[in-house]
C-alpha cells in the first residue's frame, strides 16, 4: 500500500478523525512514565478511600452494637418489678421495685451530659464481644470511663416525666480510635 492510498482512505467521511500511523516505533519513554504516574495516584486515591470505607464500616457496627444492647437493657428494665404502693407514690415506703430500677444516686437525676451520665450511673454491665457480663453489675459506680468493650449504664429519675413515673436512661459507651463514644436511649415506666 503506497502513502496516495492511505491518504485517499483518511478522506473517506467514513473514516475521518480516524489517523493511520506510518511509524512503527510504539510508545515513547516518555508515554509509558506519564501512564505509570497516573495509574499511580488513581490506585493511591482508590486505595484511600478504600481505608476510610473500612473504617467507616468498624464505627457503624460499634454504634449498631450499641444501639441493640441499649435496646436490650431497655427491654429487661421494662419487665422488671415496678409497683406502687397504695400511696401511689415512688419512694413512699410500700412500693415493690426491683433492684436494677432503684434510683441510687439522686444528685444525678440532673445531668444532661451523656459522657457525665456514662461518668456517674445507677447501674453498669460491661459487655464483651456482644455477651453482657452478669457478674459485673456495678451499683452507683462513679468515675466510669469507656474502654475498648462496650459498656452500658443507665440512670433511673423518681417521679418524672410526671408524678408515679420513673424516666431510664440507658447510655452505651465505648472508644474508638481513643476517642470516647456513647449512645443513648430513654423511655419512661409508670408504675403498676
Amino acid at each position: 500500500m503506497d502513502k496516495r492510498n492511505i491518504y485517499r482512505i483518511v478522506r473517506e467521511p467514513a473514516l475521518r478523525g480516524f489517523r493511520l500511523s506510518l511509524d512503527p516505533a510504539g510508545f515513547s519513554l516518555i508515554e509509558v512514565l506519564t501512564a505509570i504516574v497516573i495509574l499511580s495516584i488513581a490506585l493511591l486515591s482508590l486505595s484511600s478511600v478504600s481505608l476510610q470505607i473500612i473504617s467507616g464500616n468498624k464505627s457503624s457496627a460499634n454504634y449498631v452494637t450499641a444501639s441493640l444492647v441499649a435496646q436490650d437493657a431497655i427491654e429487661v428494665l421494662r419487665n422488671g418489678d415496678f409497683e406502687l404502693g397504695g400511696d401511689m407514690v415512688i419512694g413512699g415506703g410500700d412500693d415493690t421495685v426491683s433492684a436494677e430500677l432503684v434510683n441510687c444516686s439522686a444528685p444525678n437525676d440532673a445531668l444532661t451530659d451523656l459522657s457525665d451520665i456514662f461518668k456517674n450511673p445507677d447501674y453498669a454491665y460491661t459487655v464483651t464481644a456482644g455477651v453482657e457480663d452478669v457478674t459485673s453489675l456495678l451499683t452507683c459506680p462513679t468515675g466510669l470511663a469507656p474502654d475498648t468493650t462496650i459498656r452500658r449504664t443507665w440512670r433511673i429519675v423518681d417521679n418524672s416525666p410526671v408524678a408515679g413515673m420513673k424516666s431510664v436512661t440507658v447510655v452505651v459507651g465505648w472508644t474508638e480510635k481513643g476517642i470516647a463514644r456513647y449512645f443513648d436511649l430513654t423511655t419512661a415506666l409508670m408504675g403498676q
